[in-house]
């Protein structure tokens, strides 16, 4: 869905989209999803969502983002094995309701990368809010690293610096509306059929004067089987690197939910796998 989402997060994913979505989850949810691209870079996410009476909602979660099997030679050619370069992250989420058309979250992250003798170390925050002016319409905004940024230190490299990860903002709109009238489903109702549309923009690229946008829609027929479609772009160009296509499909039954979406991007494409189980 381009990515959209600031403002749809609902599940357990919402703790890296927006941890205020957290605040909307009733029952415990495992996701679990798995991304490769041009069988060199894997992105793999895990977590751990649950609701409670009083207190809120609150997700544990890992990231990792890697490349395996990089060849490690000398000036001269000679082989000396493989490595590893890695960005790990654990988040700690929480999300609460504030009255009937207010959500706020935040999340506090662990962030850890390994680049062959080196290693780095961090910690960073999120801060989410969700505002539900009507049934079918929803605001989200969540701004990362919004301390001042966060701060990560280089171990066993000649200058040991520190990397600062730059304060972001992400503005989310959602619309979702049911199209048809509802119909029973063992002892719930649910509609014949809805739709999203959701539209995000981040300064995620401030720094070069460009905004990031995102755009997505969903189709659900019967809760059962949805459709997936949108773009990311830089700007609002439209170029070959800048313009980034996604689709996607997911099917939900009795407790499991399983997605797949395939993202094209300059390089080649994108494929992921979810399973989100729901307790």
């Amino acid at each position: 869905m381009g990515g959209a989402f600031a403002a749809a997060a609902n599940d357990a994913t919402a703790a890296y989209w927006n941890p205020a979505g957290l605040a909307l989850i009733d029952d415990i949810e495992i996701t679990t999803m798995h991304a490769a691209s041009n069988d060199l870079q894997a992105y793999d996410f895990v977590n751990l969502a649950f609701h409670t009476e009083s207190a809120g909602s609150y997700a544990l979660s890992y990231l990792r983002l890697g490349v395996d099997g990089i060849g490690i030679t000398d000036a001269s050619g000679n082989s000396y094995g493989t490595t590893t370069y890695q960005d790990q992250a654990g988040l700690i989420s929480g999300g609460w309701l504030l009255g009937k058309q207010f959500a706020i979250g935040g999340t506090i992250k662990f962030l850890k990368t390994d680049a062959y003798t080196a290693s780095a170390f961090g910690f960073g925050s999120d801060i989410g809010l969700l505002f539900r002016p009507t049934k079918e319409f929803t605001i989200g905004l969540i701004a990362r690293d919004y301390t001042g940024g966060s701060y990560i230190q280089w171990q066993n490299t000649p200058t040991n610096p520190t990397q600062v990860l730059q304060p972001s903002a992400t503005l989310g709109l959602s619309f979702t509306k049911e199209l048809g009238k509802r119909q029973n489903a063992g002892e719930a109702q649910v509609p014949v059929s809805t739709l999203t549309i959701n539209l995000d923009a981040d300064t995620l690229y401030a720094g070069q004067a460009l905004n990031n946008y995102h755009f997505g829609v969903e189709y659900w027929y019967k809760q059962f089987v949805a459709i997936r479609g949108g773009f990311e772009t830089k700007g609002l160009q439209f170029d070959n690197d800048s313009f980034t296509p996604s689709a996607g499909v997911g099917v939900w039954a009795y407790l499991f939910e399983i997605d797949y979406a395939f993202v094209s991007n300059s390089i080649g494409g994108i494929h992921y796998i979810s399973l989100i189980t729901r307790l």
